[in-house]
């Protein structure tokens, strides 16, 4: 077998295939007809029609005219694992969900379980047709090695218009990644549009028109948007508006930004601005409701409020981490009430002694930088589903603030990561001692992976250099997470990457598709 984006193999698209098989020549049709084989696939059909004709390729005239053919594989076929398929790839195998076959001869048929596996495909035969002009001809199977390939926006920070939001989705879509987190509140910043609560929207913000663009665009590029409402820390400017809702003041420590979670007030206005915008993501499976860095975790103790009320409600043993975990745990059941899966940050999580953390949450494990953090064992010995956002390799923060330096391919190559790293643990060594990797096969419990661009230095950059900043090592993340590490050389994704260039601005999704 050779493997895709060899020399020898010649395949150039991100992700790279579970498996390539070529044969001799390849398929570089002036003409080609596009058929759905399923009611299901038409849009796809119609999408990558559209595609290639911008790309010099016509539509057919002629029967004779080569054909792409899109198809899903007969319903009575049991679906295997992803690593079944990637590690088999025969003729007559069912497909899990993201999973395809092509085979590419005179004529190109893509096997697909399922529309979003058949968007996949036809993106790898629109790399190569990029790269190189032509479709090498052979045999491609691939499945994802993780469910979740992410990229996550903080726009609270800073402000970026709805075409940039837009403009991300599709370079997303592009290689494979199929959730973007949207954070769309921050210190800084409420950024969307706000039927409740006028009052805390900022001044250069997304109207509920333009997300209602960006929600149809995610759909039809099969995307799910998360939406990002963080609390209880990380409110600052829309507790400006409502400063009788804020934790009360504490001697030299900061909670301007912090709701007041010993209080019920407080607690029903967080959920009632979850509810004003649940409607915003009709179509949205997930909430991620923060839960990180709410006070000083090291000081907790000495934040009056907190040790008050926790004493009144645990007894003498009880703390502000027992609170915060009970905050999360009914924000968690609220959004579940609207069919939601409640995700939730990992630093100040499973801190607690009286109160345990609904193991329904989904912990979006980004850090180990504190002794204080439990490590990503304790969340998997405790039930947790989680998402791999290694800060160390993934946090693209605007200005290189907190000391974070600009992700990039070399890094992520020289790190060997897979989807399985995760963040290193405080150890005995100090911070970043111990190393924490799941190894394959991985466990039901990791989700996938994420990117996440954080603006906290908003003037750093503008909205077209974070473009471009990200655009690499968001493809790095996405081959080796597809792919649970990649065989490529560094060299080798980087002339892949440089060879498919980015993607090219695609239409508006037609009124009405995928609603």
């Amino acid at each position: 077998m050779t493997h895709p984006g060899r020399s020898d193999g010649g395949w150039r698209a991100i992700p790279q295939p579970s498996s390539f098989r070529p044969s001799c020549g390849v398929w570089a049709p002036q003409r080609v007809r596009v058929v759905a084989d399923a009611a299901a696939l038409r849009r796809e059909a119609e999408r990558v029609e559209a595609e290639l004709a911008a790309a010099g390729i016509e539509p057919a005239r002629s029967a004779a005219d080569p054909t792409l053919r899109l198809t899903l594989p007969p319903a009575t076929e049991p679906a295997p694992s992803p690593s079944a398929v990637a590690a088999a790839g025969t003729e007559g195998e069912a497909l899990p969900d993201e999973s395809f076959r092509i085979r590419i001869a005179d004529d190109v048929t893509v096997t697909a379980a399922s529309p979003a596996g058949a968007f996949r495909a036809t993106r790898q035969l629109l790399h190569n047709l990029r790269a190189q002009g032509a479709v090498p001809r052979g045999t491609v199977v691939s499945a994802p090695a993780v469910a979740e390939r992410g990229l996550h926006l903080d726009t609270g920070r800073k402000h970026y218009p709805a075409e940039w939001i837009l403009a991300q989705l599709r370079a997303a879509a592009d290689v494979g990644i199929n959730i973007v987190q949207w954070h769309f509140s921050e210190n800084e910043g409420f950024r969307i549009e706000s039927a409740a609560f006028p009052e805390i929207v900022s001044a250069e913000h997304i109207t509920r028109a333009e997300a209602a663009e960006v929600v149809a665009t995610a759909r039809d590029l099969h995307i799910e948007l998360v939406p990002s409402l963080d609390m209880p820390g990380h409110l600052r400017h829309t507790l400006a508006a409502h400063p009788g809702l804020r934790l009360p003041e504490a001697p030299g420590l900061a909670t301007d930004h912090a709701l007041d979670i010993t209080r019920e007030d407080p607690i029903r206005f967080a959920l009632a601005l979850i509810d004003d915008l649940i409607p915003v993501f009709p179509h949205s499976s997930r909430w991620n409701l923060g839960g990180d860095e709410f006070v000083d975790f090291d000081r907790m103790a000495e934040f009056p409020a907190l040790a008050t009320a926790a004493r009144e409600r645990y007894g003498p043993d009880g703390t502000g981490f027992d609170l915060l975990t009970a905050f999360v745990n009914r924000v968690a059941a609220h959004v579940r009430a609207h069919g939601l899966q409640a995700r939730a940050w990992n630093d100040g999580l499973l801190r607690s002694a009286a109160e345990h953390l609904d193991p329904e949450v989904v912990l979006t494990w980004w850090t180990n930088w504190n002794a204080g953090m439990r490590p990503v064992a304790d969340a998997l010995a405790a039930g947790h589903r989680v998402v791999n956002v290694n800060d160390a390799l993934f946090y693209y923060v605007l200005g290189e603030n907190a000391g974070y330096r600009y992700p990039t391919a070399e890094r992520i190559w020289a790190a060997d990561w897979h989807p399985g790293l995760f963040p290193a643990q405080w150890g005995p060594g100090g911070q970043g001692a111990v190393r924490q990797e799941l190894v394959r096969p991985y466990p039901a419990l990791l989700l996938g992976v994420s990117f996440a661009v954080w603006s906290d230095r908003p003037g750093a950059q503008t909205p077209a250099e974070v473009a471009e900043g990200i655009r690499a090592p968001l493809r790095a993340m996405a081959e080796r997470a597809w792919n649970a590490g990649s065989a490529l050389s560094l060299e080798e994704f980087a002339a892949v990457d440089t060879a498919i260039g980015a993607a090219p601005p695609t239409a508006r999704c037609a009124e009405g598709v995928r609603a």
